[in-house]
């Protein structure tokens, strides 16, 4: 099953997966932005600001209270990357209104509440949006790029993201550096609301019960409000994807860190996408890597030869990349390098027993299934291959992967391309390093 699509305006936009299975439903309305270095942290410092307050409910006590009211929903912003896309909006997990009287307007009260945070954010006197609000929100996001180094794994992965992806849109980080937000000025974030607005386009994503109840909603308390605002709606409704050329040699960076651990990372291009007809026997070839506890990553490198605290792979389907990640006692990074690529060689030769190959393919049809037991994972599963135009049903998923042989495994790892290689090295001595996962 595929959810149902409804162009309710060209501005506007329902995917809904109509479900009785769960008591609680799910509501995601979106934007997708191309992404360019200067406007990607702003739009997040944009984003948590539009959060504190609204002309109907002027500060975050207010629009919980409002969201308490509305039997307890539970409003987040979404931020997040596809591609060369930031995805932005609200995402609203609530009772189904099955289980609400019709005289409460659930549905209109949450998009309501929306509406106000999109469109009627608090402003000063001069029209601006308001001077504590921004310069609080600006301190918060510059604590939070601070304490990306608390975490080395997380801190060395967005470093070698950064480079691996440096040549293309995403390679921009989203929350972007301490000198970059403290830099934006409220007239600067104001106007960019305003440029936002002028060339929104929405997509809502549904998972319950009462899909005609929605559409309804949606023209009623939505579409008004975005007519009135959006001049020029962008007319691309799907993802941005802008791919580099290949380089002819991998990039290799290190950095330091005052901790015990160190941080191995090897980006590879793929050239396979979701998009792609190889694109299962991709996931697969992951899965078999490094990606599942019955990887040849973690039961050789890790548990057999004993050379890292962890070693895991993942795979980047929107950009068509695989990117290894090994924490390590630093004088173990050429040795467990050593091991990595002995692994993927393996791989490249179609080492893979039938027994890897079988537990693989059990894990990923399990991990497909269990999609079906979160409205959040589902939404997350539709709509990112919506944005690309695949329309493909979990069953159908399932049935790919178990068509997957070991030669198409084999024949991708050969065309693996090593791009960067990235090494935080810790420099302080003794501590076992598990406390820095």
């Amino acid at each position: 099953m595929i959810p149902t699509f409804h162009q309710i305006a060209p501005e506007l936009t329902l995917r809904a997966y109509p479900t009785e299975k769960f008591k609680a439903a799910m509501l995601s309305v979106s934007a997708v932005l191309p992404i360019t270095r200067e406007s990607a942290c702003k739009t997040t410092l944009l984003l948590a600001v539009l959060r504190r307050g609204t002309e109907k409910y002027p500060n975050l006590a207010a629009i919980n209270a409002r969201l308490d009211y509305l039997f307890g929903t539970e409003l987040s912003i979404r931020n997040y990357y596809r591609g060369d896309s930031q995805i932005i909006g609200f995402s609203a997990d609530f009772l189904d209104t099955v289980y609400v009287p019709r005289e409460e307007m659930l549905l209109e009260g949450i998009l309501d509440v929306i509406s106000q945070m999109l469109f009627h954010p608090l402003l000063d006197g001069d029209g601006l949006l308001l001077e504590r609000y921004v310069e609080s929100e600006k301190e918060l996001q510059c604590e939070s790029i601070r304490s990306l180094k608390n975490s080395p794994r997380s801190y060395a992965t967005e470093k070698c993201r950064a480079l691996l992806y440096r040549d293309e849109p995403c390679g921009a980080s989203v929350v972007g550096s301490e000198e970059q937000v403290m830099s934006i000025t409220r007239e600067e974030l104001t106007a960019h609301w305003k440029e936002l607005l002028s060339n929104l386009r929405l997509d809502a994503f549904f998972v319950g019960r009462d899909e005609k109840s929605l559409i309804s909603a949606l023209s009623q308390c939505l579409l008004p409000e975005m007519k009135a605002h959006c001049k020029t709606p962008l007319a691309k409704g799907g993802l941005y994807r802008v791919f580099a050329e290949p380089k002819k040699e991998p990039l290799y960076a290190e950095d330091t860190l005052p901790v015990s651990q160190g941080q191995l990372l090897l980006g590879y291009r793929t050239g396979v996408t979701l998009t792609d007809e190889n694109f299962y026997a991709c996931t697969l070839l992951n899965e078999i890597l490094g990606a599942s506890p019955i990887s040849k990553l973690f039961m050789n490198v890790r548990e057999k030869q004993s050379l890292c605290y962890h070693c895991a792979s993942s795979y980047n389907a929107y950009k068509g990349a695989i990117l290894i990640s090994c924490g390590l006692e630093p004088s173990n990074r050429d040795v467990a390098e050593r091991a990595i690529l002995a692994q993927l060689e393996a791989l490249r030769r179609g080492e893979i027993t039938e027994e890897e190959l079988s537990a693989a393919k059990k894990s990923l049809e399990n991990g497909y299934r269990q999609l079906l037991d979160s409205p959040g994972d589902m939404e997350t599963y539709y709509y990112g291959r919506a944005l690309l135009g695949v329309d493909s049903s979990l069953e159908l998923c399932r049935e790919r992967i178990r068509g997957v042989t070991r030669e198409e495994i084999a024949a991708l790892a050969q065309g693996l391309i090593l791009d960067t290689v990235y090494f935080l090295r810790g420099t302080l001595e003794g501590g076992d390093g598990y406390e820095e996962d």
